[in-house]
């Protein structure tokens, strides 16, 4: 596997560092949780990834997603999810990494993750496939708690309704070649 994603880094990219190009449409980012009623899965519908890629790492990494296109589907959970993380003041959610190690089919590094206006220290921690388009998947799921960047679980029907502190992020993220 690191045979494959070096092959094409080397060959896609020239042998530098190339400016990071999604395929949005490829691309997906769902967040999952439960309640206290059924589990319940959102789409952030809207991002957008910034860095340079390299034959081993990407450098300068931001990828940022905007909270309000965060959708469920369900108008009232949709506005909870806003509220709660203050889109408002905080329209987006960010991971800023300076640089990221692609190594043995993984991408690895630290970086800095902002939720509702709190930033934290953010091991990154995902797969690196080549996809069969040519480009390459960089996929993963992590897991977090709501109350680690200082938001409160929203509650509905008076409190009766309450959401899970912990929610799962799965990504999969298509760099053209």
């Amino acid at each position: 596997m690191k045979i494959i994603v070096t092959a094409l880094l080397l060959s896609g990219l020239l042998l530098g560092n190339k400016a990071i190009e999604i395929n949005s449409e490829k691309s997906k980012v769902e967040i999952q949780g439960t309640s206290s009623l059924h589990d319940w899965e959102s789409k952030v519908e809207t991002f957008s990834i910034q860095g340079n890629i390299g034959t081993d790492q990407i450098n300068d990494l931001v990828a940022s997603f905007k909270v309000e296109s965060i959708k469920s589907g369900k108008a009232i959970m949709d506005s909870k999810t806003q509220d709660a993380l203050k889109a408002s003041k905080y329209p987006n959610i960010t991971f800023q990494s300076a640089a990221l190690k692609i190594e043995n089919g993984k991408v690895l590094g630290p970086g800095t993750l902002t939720i509702a206006g709190k930033s934290k220290p953010f091991q990154f921690d995902a797969s690196a496939s080549q996809a069969t388009s040519g480009g390459m998947l960089i996929s993963g799921s992590t897991k977090l708690k709501m109350t680690d960047f200082g938001v409160e679980p929203p509650t509905a029907m008076f409190g009766t309704l309450t959401t899970g502190d912990e929610v799962t992020v799965n990504y999969e993220i298509l760099i053209n070649q």
